[in-house]
């Protein structure tokens, strides 16, 4: 193990990039090239700092205003994993960009250390953004890059490699981006390739016995990126400010419109069981497999909001009648909370939900229009319903697959 500051891992990521590139080559690496080798990989690299982290525990209430609303349930007892015989990797499906802020308190308040967290580089807009994200342990992905030019994959191995010998466990969301059609996105190959192809070097040289890959779930009752999600088609989701994600949030959504975040860590998947129990891909790789087997505990952890309901009971009505009437809403609403709960997926019932509750925030957010006597409404935003939706149909569908 090294120790784990900034220095200390940047030193041994340029040592590994250095054997890397003495494989193929006569010589190692002149001083001068590895002083820029150094320079690239800080680019990448995270830089933690604690008492950036411990002011989360101050700040919460006006950052994250929806934390002291989670529902946390926890299959994952981190005090009983050897971090010196597993690397960990903690693999969430992605629903928002506040997502690694709300686990990251998690972390904090379970007293679990803050994992280094891959994060797109359009992220990494300005300066404020830079500087918190790096802050708060995220390190720098080029998806442009990743699989087509060799220095940069050596570049990011290298450090990904010296961050696991110095205690670091490492969060990835293996969807790539937000699903903007609200369904659960599939799991890429991606960084998990990666850390397969790290072990494997790594295992001859050092203590690590397995890899462990830990699903998380994540749900909210109202998202707020989802006026970015749901308009705009043309863009690219990931082209947003996080700072701007912040001060513009209360813009969109009130922090009382969210009423509720779901969390949960399940069991992980062994690496070393996973191999010795599944045959690998065609590239003699299991990544692909540990992500499908990671996003199946996902799925069967995810839980349906009863707000969501609304919108999947909305959604149907709307197909036939483009006046939706109250009393079918909620006779559709009550039929289809019985299939599902057949189905053994949990539902939660947020604080001071009701459908008429519900119904005139979607008002409010200028989603559906009332009729004079309020007896049922027209939708106004089909693909803002639809999103909601569709988290729904997806869940029963894997379930039932």
């Amino acid at each position: 193990m090294i120790k784990n500051n900034l220095k200390d891992i940047l030193n041994k990521a340029a040592e590994l990039y250095d054997t890397c590139q003495f494989d193929s080559s006569s010589q190692h690496l002149s001083k001068r090239e590895i002083r820029t080798i150094k320079r690239e990989i800080k680019d990448i690299a995270a830089n933690k700092r604690n008492h950036i982290i411990g002011l989360t525990k101050f700040l919460r209430p006006l950052m994250l205003p929806t934390a002291k609303r989670v529902t946390f349930v926890s299959q994952f007892d981190f005090s009983a994993i050897d971090i010196t015989k597993n690397i960990v990797i903690y693999m969430p499906n992605h629903k928002s960009h506040l997502d690694e802020f709300i686990i990251g308190y998690k972390f904090l308040k379970q007293h679990m250390p803050i994992p280094i967290t891959s994060a797109g580089e359009n992220l990494f807009r300005n300066k404020p953004s830079n500087f918190v994200l790096r802050s708060y342990g995220a390190f720098k992905i080029r998806r442009d890059k990743y699989s087509e030019d060799t220095h940069y994959y050596r570049l990011l191995s290298s450090y990904l490699g010296a961050s696991i010998m110095a205690g670091n466990q490492i969060m990835s969301f293996q969807e790539g981006t937000r699903p903007r059609d609200g369904k659960i996105g599939m799991f890429r190959k991606g960084i998990i390739g990666t850390i397969e192809e790290i072990f494997a070097k790594m295992k001859e040289q050092t203590e690590f016995e397995d890899i462990l890959f830990v699903p998380i779930a994540i749900n909210w009752s109202e998202n707020p990126d989802e006026k970015k999600l749901t308009t705009d088609r043309n863009q690219v989701a990931e082209e947003t400010d996080l700072m701007k994600r912040f001060i513009n949030l209360k813009k969109t959504h009130s922090s009382r419109d969210i009423r509720g975040v779901y969390l949960k860590f399940g069991e992980p998947v062994s690496y070393k069981q996973f191999v010795a129990e599944n045959g690998p891909d065609e590239n003699n790789s299991y990544a692909i497999g540990i992500c499908n087997e990671v996003r199946s505990r996902v799925v069967r952890m995810m839980p349906i909001f009863k707000e969501h309901l609304v919108y999947s009971s909305i959604q149907f009505l709307n197909k036939y009648n483009k006046f939706v009437k109250i009393e079918d809403l909620e006779q559709l609403i009550e039929v289809t909370q019985k299939i599902i709960i057949k189905d053994e997926i949990n539902i939660i019932e947020t604080d001071r939900f009701s459908i008429e509750s519900q119904l005139e925030l979607m008002e409010k957010r200028d989603i559906i229009r009332f009729n004079d006597d309020r007896s049922g409404f027209e939708v106004l935003k089909p693909g803002l319903i639809d999103y909601y939706a569709n988290h729904v149909t997806s869940l029963t569908e894997e379930r039932n697959a």
